[in-house]
């Protein structure tokens, strides 16, 4: 009876080890080489156990009882390693042996563990760059996305592809790559190396069909430098058709304009490199969600409806939104007032970004907003709600970040209190900007009634966002309407936007267009020859691009720098930041003032609403 259920009590431990050995094997929660390491071990033990009362019944004990189970429960230590190295021995007898001792069996055992040990770090070199190289040369000539660097960026974009035909490669991704995110390359079947993009470009040039480069490092020093070694690699290679996103915020876009014309293929067949500006993408893509003129109200004095944009923080994103807001606004029947409370003093960085961009601007047919800027705000005191509830109670939309998500969240509970401690029931819209993923999957959602999520990573660096798929997918469907391709006096879209101001301008312009049908469809019965037949809507669309054109930091441009004509060449505006049309509309020449007649097809307005 004894035996038997000694016996059966090992059984069940072994089995008990050797399942919980597969499970460790799977678990997610661990890097690759812990799951192997555990799963190895718990096998280990499970071999042990089941081997031990073989040995204990089967062996005639020689000695003590106390020594004969020691004996046995080494002996099947050693049976089990032996299991992985052969039969070194076949038992321990502390008696000792003149030739086959247990001091030998047991150097016999290290001497194997450090073989183990060899054979393990092969296996994981090889894991780490052999199989690596292996994976990628048999999947080559699939459309590759590579991406240059291994960071919580890259993998965000990458996890967000939204075609399986597209294979993700990690460059600069070697052994000291941290093991999470090894586990998440893992987890989309993706490839990496610790080679740089140029030498993994090489392998892939000529072999591929179409290749997406995602430069996405921490600066933009070493962006621009991959960015010149990637063109190099692509030159001469007739088969691959490449595309080439380079993430920067700081560097101005016409540095870099003569180097995308010699580089980008006339008809995008090639090569085609586009800068991500990462906050411009997230304010656009916000904007195309969430419209500024849901909530408008209409003005007591005349029919005029009121946008009252209250944005919380200043930093980088807060200042796309404010540039975005003003020149979107700028529509028939609208107006803006934007209050900015700044934690800091940002008010004259701002104003050396964009010079004529004032606190105040009520020029017809140039410029129409209002900004109440306020400095120094406390905003972790009653100063937060005693300036809202007294200056600025009727705000209809809402943008928070000045921080961490957890201050960014308690400001926008704050204010929606102080909503409803004024019994608001008009409508209104708060933003709050959270970074991190399923921060607020457990909050209480009635404190966060009319509070929307946004901007947090997985949504900032979705593919789709970062690659501008939406917009630019409705912004090159509407040139193709606008430009033939049968007409061969048509300019390609790729020529068409052959520089970084054209590319964002145009963008810019189909989210208003965007804007414009949505509004033509509530207020003027769908009819959309009222952009061409309707002088105001040619002055606002002026109006839009003059805000938006001085947003980027451009000025009016002084009569000495004009021609005969009142105009300037390319070269001077991009090198003073100036432009002969940054004036109102009446005093554009007529040829001018047509070119702001939007043209609203049946096949436009579908390619918009579609967007």
């Amino acid at each position: 009876m004894v035996e038997k259920f000694f016996w059966y009590s090992a059984f069940v431990i072994g089995l008990g080890l050797f399942v919980y050995g597969i499970v460790r094997l799977f678990r997610k929660k661990e890097t690759r080489e812990g799951r192997f390491a555990w799963a190895a071990l718990f096998e280990f033990l499970s071999c042990w156990v089941l081997f031990i009362p073989d040995e204990f019944y089967n062996d005639v004990p020689k000695s003590k009882p106390v020594l004969h189970v020691i004996e046995t429960v080494v002996t099947a230590l050693v049976k089990t390693f032996n299991i992985y190295f052969g039969d070194a021995f076949k038992s321990v007898k502390w008696e000792g042996h003149p030739v086959f001792s247990s001091i030998y069996g047991i150097l016999v055992m290290l001497t194997n563990v450090v073989i183990l040990l060899l054979v393990a770090g092969f296996l994981a070199s090889f894991l780490d760059g052999t199989l690596q190289r292996i994976r990628l040369y048999f999947k080559r000539n699939r459309r590759i996305v590579l991406f240059s660097v291994c960071n919580d960026k890259t993998l965000t974009i990458a996890e967000s592809i939204p075609s399986k035909g597209k294979k993700p490669v990690f460059a600069n991704c070697g052994k000291n790559t941290d093991g999470a995110l090894k586990e998440r390359i893992e987890a989309i079947g993706g490839v990496r190396f610790d080679a740089s993009v140029s030498e993994v470009m090489r392998k892939i040039v000529g072999h591929s069909r179409r290749v997406e480069v995602f430069l996405f490092g921490n600066r933009e020093e070493d962006n621009l430098s991959e960015l010149e070694r990637v063109c190099n690699c692509v030159e001469g290679a007739s088969k691959t058709k490449t595309r080439v996103f380079v993430e920067l915020s700081e560097t101005p876009w016409s540095m870099y304009d003569e180097y995308l014309k010699s580089h980008n293929s006339a008809d995008g067949e090639k090569l085609v490199i586009n800068f991500v500006r990462t906050e411009e993408n997230f304010a656009y893509n916000n904007l195309l969600k969430y419209s500024i003129f849901e909530h408008a109200k209409v003005s007591t004095v005349g029919a005029v409806r009121d946008i009252r944009f209250l944005l919380v923080g200043m930093n980088e994103r807060n200042l796309e939104m404010l540039k975005a807001v003003l020149h979107l606004s700028q529509m028939p029947g609208y107006r803006i007032t934007v209050m900015v409370l700044d934690p800091g003093a940002n008010r004259e960085f701002l104003k050396a970004k964009m010079p004529e961009i004032y606190d105040e601007c009520n020029i017809p047919g140039e410029a129409v907003y209002r900004i109440l800027y306020r400095e120094n705000v406390k905003t972790d005191t009653e100063q937060f709600e005693g300036i809202i509830g007294e200056e600025f109670p009727d705000f209809t939309f809402a943008f928070i970040d000045v921080g961490d998500d957890m201050r960014n969240a308690g400001l926008a509970m704050r204010l929606n209190a102080l909503c409803f401690r004024m019994k608001r029931d008009d409508g209104y819209r708060i933003q709050v900007n959270i970074d991190e993923d399923g921060v607020c999957d457990h909050w209480n959602p009635d404190l966060m009634r009319h509070v929307d999520i946004v901007g947090t990573r997985k949504a900032t660096y979705d593919y789709s966002f970062v690659t501008m798929s939406n917009i630019e997918k409705g912004t090159v469907a509407i040139h193709n309407v606008r430009y033939p391709k049968e007409d061969p006096k048509s300019p390609t879209w790729i020529s068409y936007c052959n520089n970084e101001y054209n590319r964002h301008s145009v963008y810019a312009r189909t989210l208003s267009f965007k804007y414009k049908v949505q509004l033509i469809d509530e207020f003027y019965g769908s009819d959309y020859g009222i952009t061409q037949s309707d002088r105001i809507w040619k002055i606002y669309e002026h109006m839009r691009w003059n805000v938006y054109t001085r947003t980027l930091g451009y000025v009016r441009a002084d009569s000495k720098l004009l021609d005969e004509a009142g105009k300037l060449d390319r070269k001077s505006r991009m090198i003073g930041r100036v432009h002969h049309d940054l004036i109102p509309f009446d005093s554009l020449p007529p040829e001018e003032q047509d070119k702001d007649a939007l043209i609203l097809t049946p096949k436009i307005v579908e390619i918009l609403k579609s967007i």
